[in-house]
């Protein structure tokens, strides 16, 4: 059983304070400065510093973000299952 690490972040404005795997640690630590630069970035692009509708827009952007790179991921595996049976289909015609 491996032993949760405590974890104390800053994120906006608010502390959060974790208790994470040794493996998660670092995982959590660099999510946490992606979203402490999305929202520098968007209190600069708003001209706000609202936190909840900066952390808002944090969320939306990361979620569409998920949502893309799950899309994506979908496509390609579509597209490398198609080549695979084209691949299939040319071996299968030089078998004797």
């Amino acid at each position: 059983m491996s032993e949760k690490l405590p974890c104390n972040l800053l994120l906006g404005i608010q502390n959060v304070s974790l208790r994470v795997s040794e493996q998660e640690e670092s995982c959590v630590r660099n999510a946490a400065v992606l979203v402490n630069r999305l929202v520098k970035f968007y209190e600069k692009e708003t001209n706000s510093t609202d936190p909840n509708k900066v952390m808002a827009l944090v969320a939306l952007d990361l979620a569409m973000c998920g949502i893309k790179f799950d899309s994506e991921r979908k496509d390609l595996h579509h597209n490398v299952h198609s080549e695979n049976n084209q691949l299939i289909e040319l071996v299968s015609e030089f078998t004797l």
